[in-house]
């Protein structure tokens, strides 16, 4: 059987609602395969065709959903960060974030820090990547590897705290607030970019 058969997908679709179902309720380390296994009424062994543990299936759902949320960085996104239209960029943050909000919950739950690694490299890696070529000389720069974690971080505490309180702030006010708070930091973190030998824009290529 190949991932392309159809009970290969079904038998996935109920591994995942299975366990996304038990994370909504435990944490990760309660949860056993049998569980999983008794929710989606399929037996240990179809469990392990699928994935060899609940961390592994774990990391599947995180790396699908950050595939889903860079998909939405589009060409005019890219290009509004380009041009340091920073309220463009925390619309598309935010708009993604509430577009998948119900999952990206009991991820937060399940995985602080993979949830914070998720944040960083979809929101903060990816638009740098986008905008400016030489991204990987951040990491031999403490100044600016620095910048990237102060922004990285406050982000990813304020979507947390947002997706636990739900209705606390519509989308748009939490752009505005977003916006508000973050725009100086990343706008000197880009003119330390934009100063940094070895570090270029895209924009005139």
């Amino acid at each position: 059987m190949t991932v392309k058969d159809l009970r290969y997908i079904k038998t996935e679709e109920l591994i995942r609602n299975a366990f996304l179902s038990c994370c909504s309720e435990r944490t990760i380390e309660e949860i056993h395969i049998k569980d999983i296994c008794a929710r989606a009424r399929i037996s240990r062994n179809a469990f392990y065709g699928h994935y060899d543990s609940k961390y592994s299936l774990l990391e599947a759902v995180y790396n699908e959903v950050e595939k889903r949320m860079i998909d939405d960085l589009n060409e005019e996104i890219i290009s509004n960060l380009s041009k340091d239209a920073m309220y463009r960029t925390s619309e598309w943050c935010i708009r993604s974030v509430n577009k998948n909000r119900s999952l990206l919950k009991i991820l937060a739950k399940c995985s602080e820090t993979r949830f914070r690694d998720m944040v960083r490299r979809v929101f903060i890696d990816e638009t740098l990547h986008a905008v400016f070529n030489g991204t990987e000389l951040i990491e031999q720069d403490q100044v600016l590897k620095m910048s990237r974690a102060c922004i990285s971080d406050g982000l990813t505490s304020i979507i947390m705290i947002w997706l636990d309180e739900p209705g606390s702030l519509s989308e748009t006010e939490l752009c505005n607030y977003l916006y508000d708070i973050t725009h100086s930091a990343a706008g000197y973190f880009y003119k330390l970019l934009d100063n940094k030998e070895g570090i270029s824009r895209k924009s005139g290529e």
